[in-house]
């Protein structure tokens, strides 16, 4: 799912969240791999990989939103 209208420092930034198997989910802005999600038996994981603006409040808006159904699973 693709979502546009982010702006950071004057800079467009589009985001991406790919559903994969197994309940992952991965994290791209402007097509640059950021971050993982991941449903484990402990709940869901983050794993930031990268230096970006994104932080833990935006990855709970992520996870709110595959609870939700609004980002389809595999």
């Amino acid at each position: 799912m693709t979502f546009e209208g982010f702006e950071v420092d004057g800079v467009a930034q589009i985001v991406n969240i790919s559903p994969l198997m197994g309940g992952y989910f991965h994290v791209y802005i402007n097509k640059y791999f950021v971050t993982s999600i991941s449903m484990t038996t402990e709940g869901w994981r983050v794993h930031f990989n990268n230096n970006s603006w994104l932080s833990r409040d935006e990855a709970d808006v992520m996870i709110e939103l595959i609870e939700s159904g609004e980002i389809p699973t595999l």
